[in-house]
């Protein structure tokens, strides 16, 4: 007899500083879907309801599908959002059951406006339905602000082992194998949690370079595979700009029953992760730092591929507002005559670009419209080369699969910068935001990008040289400046060394 699965993906990385509310509207521009229609909304995306997917099928599950949710991090998920992803969750769980196991791809950095701990809740509510027998699995990136709460409801805890995350399928799989033992009787999991007085460490659970994280992962591997009662260890980094007392790295470790051994063995990880919390591998530079070694670089000789710059402060994926100006600026001062620079978020200056026309010359306001304390709108006269609807499929490695919608975009040229001027905020991860438009970043001298990290996935690969480039937007290195409430104190680096 097939196993009765309840699954569902409800996802969002919630900046508790950004202004910007998190609608429906935000889930409808990027991934929205209900029951029967999810395979089609995921279908060719290497996201985790895809392995959720492929893993039902070998297991011959009778998948109950409930929602697909993902929209660009933010601020707290309103009430519309909330409520319309959880109803199409626990609905299920109260009508479509009873239920052998439940999979749920989650984020583990979710906030609402009325919940700092929305996961938490989520899965109290769940466990209100189903009751404490059912195994409960969750997916998590590795960002996640783990909680008391959310080890209290879940089972099986298995957060993602790359950054940029590129595992998503392999995940589910993870979480789905496990589980799959759980409902036939051979084991029975117990998901506990550890962590630190800190908000950062395991540097940022980047995974591109040898550093805490990929040591840890690679001890947790180890140990998985010698200790058969070890099911799962997850790392996670945390999420910074969450205004939660649980915020920060933390271990769960999913152990079969509930021995004091693992409790233990997740203590010891935090140790380690205690121990490196000074660790990272980043070079940060200001805007005029980073234009220094522009022209340092550029003076060595052209062609040798494209410099590529991260507007870390200003990255839609943690939150940022994306139209930050700082940057931009530092680069239209620059003389460049070979560059491009995605995105800027102005819907505004979009609508006016694609009213002009292409081949106007136009001069217009552009960016900082959002909170110009972080970077105000600057005067900017240039062409338009191009408009385009900013629709596409990303090839990946990051969202191979998945249609990113910048809404109405416009290619603004001004001082040799290629600018893509969109009208949704999303965080440059793909070559194809610039491809789309008739841009080949291989073929510029410099590629500014909104991205922390994810960028590295598809462009580091073709990069001459990759600059780190924290020029004051919401999302920069320097938390200090962040009005927490609620996180627990104290805490490094706030206070503790």
């Amino acid at each position: 007899m097939a196993f009765r699965v309840l699954t569902g993906l409800f996802g969002h990385e919630s900046n508790a500083f950004s202004k910007l509310p998190t609608r429906l509207e935000n889930f409808s521009n990027y991934l929205l879907a209900f029951g029967d229609d999810v395979p089609g909304a995921i279908k060719g995306a290497t996201i985790e309801p895809t392995g959720v997917e492929e893993a039902a099928e070998y297991m011959d599950w009778d998948l109950v599908r409930t929602v697909v949710a993902w929209a660009t991090p933010s601020g707290p998920v309103a009430r519309d959002a909330w409520d319309v992803g959880t109803a199409a969750i626990l609905d299920a769980a109260a009508n479509q059951g009873p239920f052998d196991g439940v999979l749920l791809n989650l984020h583990g950095a979710m906030a609402s406006v009325d919940h700092a701990d929305a996961e938490g809740v989520l899965l109290a509510a769940l466990r209100d339905v189903i009751g404490p027998d059912v195994p409960v699995a969750i997916t998590l990136d590795l960002h996640a602000n783990v909680t008391d709460q959310m080890t209290r409801h879940a089972d099986i805890i298995c957060a993602y082992q790359t950054y940029p995350h590129i595992d998503q399928v392999q995940t589910s799989w993870r979480a789905a194998k496990v589980l799959d033992r759980a409902m036939r009787g051979e084991i029975t999991p117990f998901a506990v949690t550890a962590r630190r007085p800190t908000i950062e460490g395991l540097d940022d659970g980047r995974t591109t370079t040898d550093n805490p994280m990929t040591k840890l992962l690679a001890r947790a591997a180890k140990l998985e595979a010698d200790d058969p009662d070890v099911l799962l260890v997850s790392l996670h980094a945390g999420f910074t700009p969450a205004d939660l007392a649980e915020a920060g790295p933390s271990v769960s470790v999913t152990g079969n029953g509930n021995d004091p051994r693992f409790q233990a063995i997740a203590e010891d990880y935090m140790d380690y992760v205690w121990e490196t919390r000074h660790f990272d591998s980043n070079t940060y530079l200001s805007v005029d730092e980073t234009m220094a070694q522009v022209h340092a670089l550029l003076a060595a000789g052209k062609g040798q591929g494209p410099i590529i710059v991260a507007d870390f402060s200003d990255n839609p994926g943690s939150g940022a507002y994306g139209d930050s100006t700082f940057l931009l600026q530092g680069l239209l001062r620059a003389d460049l005559d070979n560059a491009c620079f995605g995105t800027i978020c102005d819907a505004e200056a979009a609508q006016t670009l694609m009213q002009a026309g292409e081949g106007a010359e136009i001069t217009l306001m552009l960016g900082g419209k959002t909170d110009p304390t972080f970077g105000p709108p600057i005067e900017v006269t240039g062409t338009v080369v191009r408009v385009t609807d900013g629709t596409y499929v990303a090839q990946g490695p990051r969202w191979k699969g998945v249609t990113h919608h910048l809404g109405p975009t416009a290619i603004f040229k001004a001082h040799g910068v290629e600018i893509v001027v969109a009208s949704n905020r999303l965080q440059l991860t793909e070559v194809e935001a610039f491809t789309h438009a008739g841009i080949d970043p291989r073929q510029r001298d410099v590629v500014a990008v909104k991205s922390m990290q994810h960028f590295r996935a598809a462009f580091q690969p073709m990069a001459r040289e990759v600059l780190i480039c924290d020029a004051g937007a919401l999302s920069g290195k320097d938390i200090s400046k962040l009005p927490f409430t609620q996180l627990r104190r104290p805490i490094y680096p706030l206070d503790l060394d």
